[in-house]
C-alpha cells in the first residue's frame, strides 16, 4: 500500500541521517565538526532536489489528489514535496536540533577568531548559515530557522564583542582615535556581515554595531565637539559628523556647540572691534 511504501521510505531516510550523525559527531575540534557537517548536509540536500521525483505519484496518492494530477509531469520547482519535507525535517530532528548549539559555538569562536585578526576558511561560516537556510521545509518562510538560530547567534556575539573591546579602546587612545577606530569598525562589520549574513539581516547588524559602538559613547564623543570647533579641526569634526548622523539626536548637540561659538566668537570680535572705535 501507498501508506507502506512512505513508511519504508521514511525508515530508509531516518536510517542515512543516522549514519551521517554519527560520522558528524566523531569530531571534536571546532573546524573538523564544521567541515563534516557541511560536507554531510551538502550531499544530503542535494539529495533533496532529487529524491522526491520518482516518488511523485506516491505523493499525490497520499495527498489524495485525482487521477489526472498523477499523470501530469512533476513540476521542477520541489520545494512543495511531501518527500523532500520529510527528508528536512528528519534532518532537522536528528542532527541539526542535537548540535545546532555546538555549530552556533563553533562558527561565532571562528568569526571572533578574524575579528582578531586571525584567518580561517570563511567557508566553514558560509556553509553552516546556507544549512540553516537550506533546512527550513516552511515555502512560504524559509529564513525562520536562520533568523532564530543563525542570525541571533550572530548578532548576540557581535554585541558582547564590542561591549568588550569599544571601552577599553576608548579609555586607552581617547576620543578622537575612538572615532576613527568606530568608523573603521563599523565598515569592517558591515562588509563582514555581506560574507556571512542574508541580506535581510545586514540592517539589524548594522544598528546593533551603532548602538555599541556610538551611542553607547554618545555623550564622551560630543563632548570634545566644542574644542574641535575652537581649534578649526575640520576633518575630526567631519568624522564625528558621519558617527553622530547614525544616531538619534546625534547632530542637534553639534549645531548647537556650533551656534554657541558662531555667538561667543562674533561676540568677542565686536568687543575688539569696539575696543578700537573707541580709541579713534
Amino acid at each position: 500500500s501507498h501508506a507502506k511504501m512512505y513508511k519504508a521510505l521514511q525508515d530508509d531516510i531516518l536510517e542515512f541521517i543516522k549514519q551521517a550523525q554519527t560520522r558528524v559527531l566523531t569530531h571534536e575540534e571546532d573546524q573538523s565538526l564544521l567541515r563534516a557537517y557541511i560536507s554531510e548536509w551538502r550531499k544530503f540536500f542535494t539529495q533533496c532536489s532529487y529524491l522526491p521525483m520518482p516518488f511523485f505519484q506516491l505523493e499525490t496518492a497520499l495527498q489524495g489528489k485525482t487521477h489526472n494530477a498523477v499523470h501530469k509531469k512533476p513540476q521542477q520547482n520541489t520545494d512543495d514535496s511531501l518527500v523532500r519535507k520529510l527528508m528536512l525535517d528528519s534532518w532537522n530532528l536528528i542532527i541539526f536540533s542535537n548540535i545546532k548549539n555546538r555549530l552556533q559555538d563553533s562558527a561565532m569562536k571562528l568569526v571572533h577568531a578574524e575579528r582578531n585578526g586571525e584567518a580561517f576558511d570563511s567557508q566553514l561560516v558560509i556553509g553552516v548559515r546556507e544549512s540553516y537556510v537550506n533546512l527550513c521545509s516552511n515555502s512560504e518562510d524559509k529564513l525562520t530557522i536562520y533568523m532564530e538560530n543563525f542570525e541571533k547567534a550572530y548578532i548576540d556575539s557581535t554585541e558582547a564583542f564590542y561591549k568588550l573591546k569599544a571601552p577599553q579602546y576608548l579609555e586607552i587612545n581617547g576620543v578622537q582615535n575612538y572615532m576613527r577606530y568606530a568608523e573603521c569598525k563599523l565598515r569592517e562589520e558591515e562588509q563582514r556581515a555581506n560574507k556571512y549574513l542574508e541580506t535581510c539581516s545586514i540592517a539589524t547588524l548594522n544598528g546593533c554595531c551603532v548602538n555599541v559602538l556610538v551611542t553607547a559613547f554618545k555623550e564622551t564623543i560630543l563632548a570634545e565637539c566644542s574644542s574641535m570647533i575652537k581649534q578649526d579641526e575640520t576633518q575630526k569634526l567631519r568624522m564625528m559628523f558621519r558617527l553622530m548622523d547614525r544616531v538619534s539626536d546625534g547632530i542637534a548637540p553639534m549645531l548647537k556647540y556650533l551656534e554657541d561659538h558662531i555667538i561667543h566668537a562674533g561676540l568677542a570680535d565686536m568687543m575688539v572691534a569696539a575696543e578700537l572705535i573707541t580709541q579713534v
